[in-house]
């Protein structure tokens, strides 16, 4: 090998040595999927059997061609925090337009994939839901609603998920198994899509809300659509 060349080899040697390798970016994956990680189980309205889906969560501004993470974030559609127990009209919101669940959450739903929705922090928005469009969904059957929960201390914090029925549900309800209350749900649809949308219910403004309950959808005439648990 030539002396000059072997000089340059040791050179570059020496300049590898010396560079630093930095860390694995573990944590900005992580942020990356905090939204996408939740169980959720389907159950199916007028006794199909349960199956397991996994489902997401956030929102944004309507644009035909999806949402620019460059954008500023607007403000989200506010949903009544108590509206008694007939549940309030379904909240009808355009493709990326957040739902507020709380100061700390959205809701938003997707017309990418089958019955797909995002719940994230306002500060996530743009992020989550781009990760979110390239993902099928839940593809939930027809007659079915999924029943998502979270929770802390035995308590649930939030509860949520997708319906997929034959028509809009006039309002879901929650109910704690063992109690008398039944506590409604902000059911949440997309303009122009009768037959599927999603609901929350902000368990954390009832101290010690039980983890065992039953989600119900029913009618303007209170015939039960489904059932979930």
């Amino acid at each position: 090998m030539p002396e000059r060349e072997s000089e340059l080899i040791d050179e570059l040697r020496r300049a590898a040595g010396a560079v630093a390798a930095g860390p694995a970016p573990v944590r900005e994956m992580i942020a990356r999927g905090r939204a996408l990680r939740t169980r959720r189980r389907v159950t199916a309205g007028a006794g199909v059997a349960g199956v397991l889906a996994a489902v997401l969560a956030a929102g944004l501004v309507w644009s035909p061609a999806g949402p620019d993470p460059a954008d500023p974030v607007p403000p989200a559609t506010p949903s009544a925090p108590d509206r008694g127990p007939g549940g309030g009209a379904p909240v009808e919101v355009r493709p990326y337009e957040p739902v507020a669940i709380s100061d700390r959450l959205v809701m938003g739903l997707l017309p990418e994939g089958d019955h797909n929705y995002v719940i994230s922090a306002p500060e996530d928005f743009a992020e989550d839901i781009e990760a979110a469009r390239l993902l099928p969904g839940n593809n939930l059957r027809p007659g079915s609603v999924s029943t998502g929960v979270s929770g802390d201390r035995g308590a649930a914090s939030l509860i949520e998920g997708a319906w997929h029925l034959d028509r809009r549900p006039a309002r879901i309800m929650i109910i704690p198994v063992g109690r008398d209350t039944a506590y409604p749900a902000t059911v949440v649809a997309l303009a122009g899509e009768p037959d599927w949308g999603a609901y929350f219910f902000d368990a954390s403004r009832y101290p010690d809300f039980p983890l065992d309950f039953r989600v119900v959808a029913y009618d303007e005439n209170g015939t039960v659509l489904a059932e979930g648990a």
